[in-house]
């Protein structure tokens, strides 16, 4: 990180972490886009509506969308496919629009549940639930097998920090 400023392509390096068991079946392939999230006022008083740039450089308070992209390029379903992916230290997780087989961990990734099932340990205290700040990874399963040449794509949020 350079004062303020995060180069992009340090959180593309960090995001490629993670997802090994969908990238064990060697005809497959995982891509990683990361955008930052602009909202562009509506006309005569609606909603705003937000768009999705591939930027040079984000900074704190950014929020960012990570895309994950998941394509069977083999000849049989791809079947028992599992991304998995850590929150790089400079993001805090902010959700995600894909629910289905969805799951986070608030323990550098060794249990997956949603998050109001989980909590975090307090030293000398009850534990408490987690929130967004504790996430440290995310996952999907996904039960049904993807059928060769087809892809499948899921993206979750961060906001810089």
């Amino acid at each position: 990180m350079t004062g303020k400023r995060w180069g992009i392509w340090a959180a593309a390096g960090l995001l490629m972490i993670g997802a090994q068991p969908a990238l064990a079946q060697s005809t497959s392939a995982l891509t990683t886009k990361v955008e930052v999230e602009k909202s562009v006022a509506g006309p005569d008083g609606q909603p705003a509506a937000k768009s999705y740039h591939t930027p040079d450089v984000v900074v704190p308070g950014d929020r960012v969308r990570i895309s994950l992209n998941f394509t069977n390029n083999g000849a049989q379903p791809a079947s028992g496919v599992v991304i998995s992916n850590p929150i790089p230290a400079a993001l805090l997780f902010d959700g995600t629009d894909d629910p289905v087989g969805f799951g986070v961990s608030v323990d550098g990734g060794k249990q997956f549940a949603p998050l109001g099932a989980l909590s975090v340990p307090v030293e000398g205290a009850a534990p408490r639930p987690a929130t967004l700040a504790d996430v440290t990874h995310v996952r999907w399963t996904w039960p049904d097998a993807i059928a060769p040449g087809q892809s499948r794509s899921v993206a979750f949020f961060g906001r810089v920090r």
